[in-house]
């Protein structure tokens, strides 16, 4: 039996699965839980050593399961968030907690770095990359200013995933993708430059060398195999993106082929031919070659739907939940309801990029139900989504085909109401083992286990097809509508709510 491994350096756990490369099947999975750290608001860290010692803990349970089943395991693939910061010292040890993509604490460094319009056109028209929270130098700049000592110490800079790789094989690599999002690579050298390096204080020599996603970087150390009783002489490749090959394994390949990710936040990919030029969405390299990913990232989608159901169930004796909510709004006449919500409970990342937008309930009265919130709670998730699909429209860029995965798929009402919403069939991803598989089939590829990207599709056995109900195509339009005139009156009282004295 011939297999390859995939971890997963997630958000809420560490994930490592058996990829059995001759049946096409995930024969083992395994998981740890991580913490995210938020010691002050809009602060998102996490530790690299819980990183590490869940990587070798999953490393070790496959261990033990290959000398049972006599596995023959050839390559391994991580893949994770990005762009976290890891920075490491003159002995490899992380400094501090990593400062994760969704943390926003960098606003007084993005306006330091970029004062002017002009400043931003020119970063973006050699990076391809908004002016973002996400950004690396704002991050690095931030560290220098309010923790010298731990900066003055950096010896090495790099990314999530890029950090357990060198765990495992002691060689320093820097994945295409994080690169990219980092703001610090020029897109037509695909190389990290002095110009792009000196916003954020940042030295050449930290800055491992850029590989693309399957490019095989070295083997796993002995230390390593003696510690987890794996199999001798397996290749690592560089890595990959969580969400970019979540995408690539749901069946995203196509130009404008489509993924909706309904998870804790709300995720959407789309393939195209070209990189996108409206920094209002992020860019990324598709898995496949030539083609690329413009994405965006919503801060809000399931734990949004969570924290509402804690809240009423404060107020009833009654267990309420996801389904029992959907079931109640299967009994009314329609999905109709006339408030709305603007679902920015964490401020929102993309498209509009504002770290002071509120949740906002909007339209309420003395009749409307909790089916009736409900309703709008699932709605503003889908508005949020069409809102992405709008910015690629406008750029010209034809969308073809709909795909939905995560948690919230599950949920026939929300899949109808996007469905809905869009006006076309949507199709529900089934049994879609997410970017642990994906690492671990470009792992497989690497060391050609398989010969082409196509043979991914493999996976994909079935979808489960919602299609619209078109009464619904003029309900939709205006609601939408009011929706995005809601933000537009009230962006500029958001900050605001920052200042009052509690």
């Amino acid at each position: 039996m011939t297999c390859t491994i995939g971890v997963d350096i997630g958000t809420t756990s560490t994930i490592g699965i058996i990829l059995n490369t001759k049946n096409n099947k995930v024969i083992y999975k395994t998981t740890r839980p991580t913490k995210l750290i938020s010691k002050k608001t809009g602060w998102a860290e996490e530790d690299p050593s819980q990183w590490e010692k869940n990587t070798i803990s999953i490393l070790k349970e496959i261990g033990r399961y290959a000398q049972i089943k006599k596995i023959s395991i050839k390559s391994l693939g991580v893949t994770g968030m990005l762009p976290a910061l890891i920075i490491l010292d003159k002995k490899f040890k992380p400094l501090r907690f990593s400062i994760q993509q969704s943390d926003s604490r960098t606003e007084k460094e993005i306006k330091k770095i970029f004062p002017t319009d002009f400043k931003k056109q020119e970063f973006t028209k050699i990076t391809k990359c908004g002016v973002n929270q996400q950004l690396i130098a704002p991050k690095l700049l931030w560290i220098a200013t309010n923790e010298p000592k731990n900066f003055k110490k950096i010896h090495m800079v790099m990314g999530s995933y890029d950090y357990i790789n060198f765990i495992l094989t002691g060689v320093f690599s820097i994945e295409h993708n994080w690169a990219l999002e980092s703001g610090l690579m020029d897109f037509k050298k695909k190389k990290f430059t002095n110009y792009l390096l000196k916003l954020g204080k940042i030295k050449k020599e930290w800055m491992p060398p850029i590989n693309h996603s399957e490019k095989i970087i070295g083997k796993i150390k002995k230390q390593i195999i003696q510690k987890t009783k794996l199999p001798k002489d397996i290749s690592v490749i560089a890595g990959c993106a969580d969400h970019i090959v979540s995408a690539f394994m749901a069946g995203v390949v196509e130009a404008g082929d489509v993924l909706l990710k309904f998870g804790g936040a709300g995720d959407i990919m789309i393939s195209s031919k070209k990189p996108f030029k409206d920094t209002r969405l992020f860019n990324d390299f598709h898995i496949i070659p030539g083609l690329y990913m413009p994405n965006g990232c919503m801060a809000t989608s399931g734990s949004m739907l969570n924290w509402f159901i804690d809240l009423v169930q404060l107020d009833t004796k009654k267990i309420i939940s996801h389904k029992l909510l959907d079931k109640k709004i299967t009994k009314r006449k329609s999905l109709k309801t006339t408030c709305t919500i603007l679902p920015y409970f964490l401020g929102e990342k993309t498209p509009i990029h504002d770290i002071h937008a509120k949740g906002t309930i909007v339209g309420l009265t003395l009749n409307h139900s909790i089916e009736d919130l409900w309703i709008a709670f699932l709605e503003s998730v889908c508005f949020a989504f069409y809102h992405h699909i709008d910015v690629i429209k406008e750029n010209n860029i034809i969308v073809k085909n709909f795909f939905a995965s995560d948690g919230g798929s599950k949920s026939q009402v929300w899949m109808q109401i996007m469905s809905n919403l869009l006006q076309k069939p949507l199709k529900i991803i089934v049994g879609h083992h997410g970017s642990s598989h994906g690492a671990a089939f470009l792992a497989a590829k690497a060391v050609n286990l398989y010969s082409d990207y196509s043979q991914a599709q493999k996976f994909n056995s079935h979808y489960l097809l919602v299609r619209p109900q078109k009464k619904y195509k003029d309900y939709y339009k205006n609601k939408y509508s009011i929706y995005r005139e809601i933000y537009l009156s009230l962006s500029n009282l958001y900050p605001r709510f920052n200042k009052i004295d509690l």
